[in-house]
């Protein structure tokens, strides 16, 4: 059993555990990459974080002629590289936990 303390309201949501063998944050920024910036996410465990991503990609591709559903993907793809580093490196990590937001 780890110590891990369990995660306090207001600081993400649930954590998300590292999975064995831990997924490659290369392989997690290139499917926030390519597949509407939430197919990493799902892989990591951030399910919420990937439906939000994908809604958001949906909603911005026609208004903005694909360019806000780019920028989405591109900073689902940077983010999602930055959780499975610390996912790879043993940390757990919130459900909402963003860039380097590691509290």
């Amino acid at each position: 059993m780890t110590n891990v303390p369990p995660p306090t309201p207001g600081k993400g949501g649930e954590l998300v555990y590292p999975q064995q063998p831990p997924k490659d944050p290369i392989l997690i920024l290139v499917l926030n990459l390519l597949v509407a910036g939430c197919l990493g996410y799902f892989m990591i465990g951030q399910k919420m974080k990937g439906i939000v991503s994908l809604i958001a990609v949906l909603v911005l591709a026609i208004p903005t002629c694909g360019a806000g559903s780019l920028l989405v993907s591109v900073a689902a793809a940077i983010d999602g590289y930055m959780q499975a580093q610390q996912l790879q490196a043993g940390h757990p990590v919130a459900q909402w936990t963003f860039f380097n937001d590691h509290r």
